[in-house]
């Protein structure tokens, strides 16, 4: 029973150590996406319409992306319509929503906070060449990308915006890895359900019979 738990413990402690990783390549011919947990997980090769399932890295499942032409479904007698009660229920009030509101908009901007926070950027290269219609717009987004190398040192190096001033282009390679350990998106997680007002969420999702009094 030792042994047992011991192993159970230890299978914990390596599921939390591991990271949600998405890898991307995009190029000239290759346009290739993964999503998974550490090296597990599936690929997809969207240049080439094919995807493939991968175990610790090795492939061992391939699929065409393009499904089939499905076949027109058999024509189903609609089924007889049953009789449905109606019940009335409680609509949340002004104060309610006054109340419960701020407390959900401030957990939730805490925790999509706290995630931007805990993603990894394993790696990030690329340089892209792009104009627009006019010199005018290419200079806005040149600035864009000068005000976001500003407030993201980290970008910067890394990935290269190069203004093509004549006119509407695109071109260029970016590839990167960003990841999220498991173990800090499940403590989020935690934090997030013990800061919502799960009662009174709860009252107004199930929702109650006018009449009905709440429990103080």
């Amino acid at each position: 029973m030792y042994y047992l738990f011991l192993i159970i413990l230890v299978l914990l402690t390596l599921v939390m150590l591991v990271r949600i990783r998405v890898r991307f390549r995009f190029g000239p011919g290759q346009r290739l996406l993964f999503v998974g947990l550490g090296r597990t997980g599936p690929e997809f090769d969207l240049a080439g319409r094919v995807g493939c399932v991968k175990l610790c890295g090795l492939r061992i499942k391939r699929f065409p992306l393009d499904r089939a032409k499905e076949k027109p479904p058999k024509k189903k007698k609609p089924p007889k319509e049953k009789a449905v009660s109606k019940k009335r229920t409680r609509r949340p009030t002004l104060s309610q929503l006054k109340t419960m509101v701020p407390a959900v908009a401030k957990a939730a901007w805490a925790y999509f906070r706290g995630l931007l926070k805990a993603v990894i950027v394993e790696e990030l290269q690329g340089k892209i060449t792009a104009g627009f219609t006019s010199p005018d717009i290419t200079g806005t987004v040149f600035g864009y990308y000068q005000a976001a190398l500003a407030a993201v040192p980290a970008v910067a190096g890394r990935v290269t915006y190069v203004p093509d001033w004549t006119g509407p282009s695109l071109s260029g390679a970016v590839r990167g890895s960003v990841a999220l350990p498991f173990y800090k998106l499940v403590f989020l997680t935690t934090r997030l359900v013990f800061k919502l007002p799960l009662r009174e969420l709860l009252k107004l999702a199930i929702g109650r019979k006018k009449g009905d009094q709440d429990d103080q």
